[in-house]
């Protein structure tokens, strides 16, 4: 009895969970919740193949898709954002890392993404010595490392 109480408890809490996270609810009912949580669901899947249908006929994601990608955006004294595409291949973000290592940047942050085989990194760093040069310097060392090689 006890655990067939403790079950509908965790049922109903999991129910006004997900009407806290589902927009426009129609009724209060657990049936209905749960009709409204699956079109919810649906509607994102449908903007999930949209999405991707964009990506893929994307002209400046083929550019970068078949060369690697690296962008330097200055952030002010000493500090540069670097957002670095490429195809995902063995070994190549450790070549990244040892590349800003070289170059004695510090990253202050970084966040990646990955999908359907490629990779783009967000890097936050901050970089001593004669910024421009170094700068220079490693956006083409970093080009270099995620362009894609000629076969």
């Amino acid at each position: 009895m006890d655990a067939e109480r403790r079950r509908r408890s965790r049922l109903n809490n999991n129910i006004l969970a997900l009407r806290a996270v589902v927009p426009n609810v129609t009724k209060m009912s657990k049936d209905s919740t749960l009709s409204d949580a699956i079109d919810h669901i649906k509607k994102f899947q449908n903007k999930v193949l949209e999405l991707q249908t964009q990506l893929a006929d994307s002209p400046e994601l083929s550019r970068k898709c078949s060369h690697g990608h690296v962008e330097v955006i200055p952030l002010g004294s000493c500090k540069y954002n670097l957002k670095i595409f490429w195809t995902k291949r063995a070994g190549l973000f450790t070549k990244v890392l040892e590349a800003l290592y070289s170059y004695n940047v510090q990253v202050l942050s970084l966040n990646t993404i990955t999908f359907y085989g490629y990779t783009e990194s967000f890097f936050c760093i901050e970089v001593k010595g004669e910024q421009d040069v170094v700068m220079v310097e490693l956006r083409n060392l970093l080009s270099s490392i995620v362009e894609i090689p000629s076969i």
